[in-house]
């Protein structure tokens, strides 16, 4: 069984989402040649993009929906964490009822695009400042550092999915 929650910008998903799925493509163009041979050039990866859909229930799930479209609506990038994959910067490009919703259940479609524009911020920076519902994952991605050098430079830590928030974390 699987305890992770997906998140994004420190707001779970109360329960995951039935369905996900990621794609991970790299850019190719083939070019014919002379002689009816050709090259095929790579222009590296290209951005993830998750979809997924679930179900939100109880009296109060057309409150939860709206919850999502307001995050969606947010127009910059966060961290998205997702069960068994690292954390990493997404858009959260679309959210939609997918039926009819009832007094006590919706069922929603989504869509995530990374975002490949985030890089590492200061280098020279040794410590992080945690913010609301930030992992050590979530850190090790932010300033690419393995997670088990960030467990060896903090073994205070006790759990690695519950860090206090404006606690200090050193990253190198």
């Amino acid at each position: 069984m699987n305890l992770a929650v997906m998140r994004y910008k420190g707001t779970s998903w109360e329960h995951n989402p039935q369905s996900l799925k990621i794609s991970s493509r790299r850019s190719l163009n083939e070019q014919g040649v002379a002689g009816g041979s050709s090259v095929v050039r790579d222009f590296g990866e290209r951005a993830r993009v998750i979809t997924g859909s679930g179900q939100i229930a109880g009296e109060d799930c057309i409150d939860k929906f709206n919850k999502l479209l307001a995050l969606q609506n947010q127009s910059n990038s966060g961290i998205l964490s997702l069960p068994d994959v690292a954390p990493f910067y997404a858009f959260f490009k679309s959210v939609e009822l997918s039926c009819d919703p009832t007094p006590d259940l919706i069922t929603y479609k989504f869509e995530f695009v990374e975002d490949l524009s985030f890089g590492p911020s200061d280098g020279e920076k040794r410590y992080h400042t945690v913010e609301n519902d930030e992992t050590l994952w979530d850190i090790s991605h932010k300033y690419k550092v393995e997670i088990e050098k960030l467990v060896a430079l903090n073994p205070e830590l006790s759990r690695v999915d519950e860090l206090k928030k404006e606690s200090r974390v050193r990253i190198c």
